[in-house]
């Protein structure tokens, strides 16, 4: 048969059936591996530096290692291994283009917090270049993952989310607010996308928080992008951005930037003390210049914290600028040059230092006071800073020329010392003492209508006096009601221990043989009844006394020679009876020869009678 007769039989094309990857969740990787390698902290370069080990080593284990022409360790001769989609075998590879974009990224954040404020830094050059190669990579991995069969929707909406994330964020280190606003929210749109589509309670509350991340640069993005008459409107807005972002280096920048157009005078006066100078130093004008501005701020914030923050950025400043008068004043001192202006404006920038901080104590009492549960002692450390800030300024230099300064502060003074006094009584009351709290308390009632007197005199045009006579009627009532409250306490407590001490009659049964008394068994303390005390009480008794008798000492005994004669004339004539009678009568004589002896003794001349004769020579001995 010939050839071209042979009927050649065409198997069909067999083609390799596709696996389909485990679905890869991008966000919750990168969340769980920053969570546990130094973010939670902010340390950067610890996540980097795990990043880096990480793709070496699946680098090595799926055999894509990068590697060198000839000379090893060689920069010019590097040879990079580019993952395509041959190689797009397993999710591990999906891993390790995400984990290339991760160590770019966490290199550019670990630069970001070491920034300085020249936006042409070498550092910050770095750090854009490093957030670009985040970006490309980023770019690579989304490609790969949208050509790829084996990935499925929700991968392929995590790779697009990642990537449009990454571009906002390249576009907002770049200042290029129009742009980054349209990525970030294509970036919020997605993630919204994949709450509504998954079940996963977790990645639910992932996507949710990568959501509120995304807001605050938004919003950012967003006031950059319009025009100056809508920021200045929008500026208490701005301040709660600046609370809201942790970098707030662009938001301080923009600030600066609005307080400076703000401010077109060339030349700026102050007065204080009674005397005017003008302000020559830049560091010294940018900080007046940025607390009048600051006012206007200040007037529409809205709560106490954003207050608080703006407070607190402006009083670093002003402290840098009280330093820097300092040293300029000794080194113009040194020189023997004229320092009285710049004494002047040092003084002015210590009354900004010393009122602003008064008034961010202010802030933090009125924060506190909003806060659903607090303690009165919460509040007694503030004013009593605020009292002793109000004293300080007083005492500045110059000060003591300027009466209106004077009394609008000694009234101020008088002023929160009510306050003071009555959140010192609450204090006690709340302690559980309302007897210190009610003695307080009706201190405090006349603090307060002192303090009424004091403000009722006092100018209404004065600059330095901007309390309200309406919080002292407030307090006033507060303090009343508050009275009665500790009155009634003390006297139920009063009350209380005469009724106990009126029912307990803790005296023992002995004492009271004579007495009747009731004894209510309901009473825990009386449960059982006291006999007699033990041990019983010491008694004095009768008891023969020691004494020395110092009045025998003076005493002449009785001449006894003629009763001892008739005594011996006696016993010889009872020698001369019988032998029984004898030898009787020898018994008595030799009683009475004891008897003659003791008497003979006693009348012996010149010898001392009495205890104290005796006991002399037990102890010291005769002479």
């Amino acid at each position: 048969m010939p050839a071209e007769d042979e009927i050649m039989e065409e198997k069909p094309d067999i083609k390799e059936e596709v696996v389909p990857f485990a679905t890869v969740s991008i966000l919750q990787l990168i969340k769980e591996a920053q969570a546990q390698h130094g973010l939670r902290h902010g340390d950067y370069n610890r996540y980097r530096t795990y990043c880096a080990d990480r793709l070496k080593r699946m680098r090595g284990a799926e055999k894509l290692t990068n590697k060198y022409k000839c000379v090893k360790r060689h920069k010019a001769k590097f040879e990079r291994k580019v993952i395509t989609e041959e190689h797009f075998t397993n999710e591990k590879v999906l891993h390790l283009m995400l984990f290339e974009c991760e160590r770019r990224w966490a290199k550019a954040m670990n630069d970001k917090t070491f920034l300085e404020d020249n936006p042409q830094s070498r550092r910050r050059q770095g750090m854009m270049m490093n957030l670009k190669r985040a970006l490309h990579h980023a770019t690579q991995m989304e490609a790969l993952v949208r050509n790829s069969p084996r990935c499925d929707a929700p991968t392929k909406l995590e790779a697009q989310a990642y990537l449009v994330y990454l571009a906002g964020m390249v576009k907002f280190e770049a200042k290029q607010w129009v742009e980054a606003r349209e990525n970030l929210k294509a970036s919020r749109t997605v993630y919204e996308r994949l709450t509504e589509a998954t079940h996963n309670t977790t990645l639910t509350n992932l996507y949710k928080a990568r959501c509120r991340e995304i807001q605050p640069q938004l919003r950012l993005c967003e006031f950059n992008s319009e025009e100056t008459g809508a920021k200045v409107a929008k500026i208490g807005e701005l301040m709660e951005l600046r609370m809201q972002i942790n970098d707030t280096e662009s938001i301080d920048t923009l600030i600066a930037e609005m307080r400076s157009k703000a401010s077109t005078d060339d030349v700026i006066e102050i007065t204080f003390g009674g005397d005017k100078a003008t302000v020559l130093d830049e560091k010294a004008r940018a900080v007046i210049l940025a607390w009048r501005q600051a006012d206007k701020e200040l007037a529409e914030c809205q709560g106490p914290k954003e207050k608080m923050a703006l407070y607190e950025k402006q009083l670093g400043d002003t402290r840098d600028a009280l330093d820097k008068m300092n040293d300029l004043i000794r080194r113009k001192t040194a020189e023997n040059a004229d320092t009285e202006i710049l004494q002047i404006v040092r003084s002015y920038l210590d009354f900004l230092r010393l009122s602003r901080t008064a008034e961010r104590y202010l802030a933090m009492i009125e924060s506190t006071k909003l806060e659903k549960k607090y303690r009165p002692q919460d509040l007694l450390r503030l004013y009593d800073s605020v009292i002793e800030i109000f004293k300080e300024i007083k005492e500045i230099n110059g000060a003591a020329r300027d009466s209106t300064l004077i009394s609008a502060y000694n009234t101020r003074i008088e002023y929160y010392r009510a306050f003071r006094c009555h959140y010192m009584a609450a204090a006690y009351a709340h302690l559980g003492k309302p007897n210190e709290a009610s003695a307080l308390f009706t201190r405090a009632e006349e603090r307060i209508k002192q303090a009424e007197k004091l403000v009722k005199a006092m100018d209404k045009n004065n600059a330095y006096f901007t309390e309200k006579k309406e919080a002292l009627d407030d307090l006033l009532k507060q303090n009343a009601s508050a009275r009665a409250l500790a009155n009634s306490q003390r006297l139920s407590s009063a009350l209380a221990d005469s009724s106990k001490a009126s029912v307990i009659d803790d005296r023992p049964l002995v004492e009271t043989l004579d007495e009747w008394r009731r004894f209510p068994t309901e009473t825990a303390e009386l449960q059982k009844v006291k006999v007699m005390r033990l041990p019983p009480a010491p008694l004095p008794m009768p008891a023969k006394p020691v004494f020395f008798d110092l009045a025998f000492y003076d005493v002449q005994m009785p001449d006894l020679s003629a009763r001892l004669a008739r005594m011996e004339e006696d016993r010889k004539a009872s020698q001369q009876k019988g032998p029984q009678k004898a030898q009787g009568g020898g018994k008595k004589g030799g009683k009475g020869a004891a008897a003659q002896q003791q008497a003979s003794q006693q009348a012996a001349p010149g010898e001392e009678g009495g205890l104290s004769g005796m006991v002399k020579g037990w102890f010291w001995g005769k002479k």
